[in-house]
């Protein structure tokens, strides 16, 4: 099932083993940590281990609660034809 294959990729050791083949971001608490024997090269890539300073450049999103999230939802449905 779905939780079952998420609980695989967020486990640290699976998830620093991923980013080491993608070569991505990676959110996973611990995953810094496991990458050190997984791919050690790796553990100072600001690419996948984002420091603070490129951080810093980063903004997040705002989180939606729900009734403005169902308005946006409509409203898009209004001008997308959907």
């Amino acid at each position: 099932n779905v939780e079952k294959l998420m609980d695989y990729y967020y486990d640290p050791v699976v998830a620093a083993r991923v980013s080491a083949w993608v070569n991505y971001i990676c959110p996973v608490a611990g995953a810094r940590e496991a990458m050190e024997k997984v791919a050690p090269n790796l553990v100072d890539n600001t690419l996948i281990f984002p420091d603070e300073q490129m951080l810093s450049k980063t903004y997040s999103l705002q989180t939606l609660d729900e009734e403005t999230a169902r308005r946006y939802e409509t409203e898009f449905q209004q001008v997308s034809g959907g």
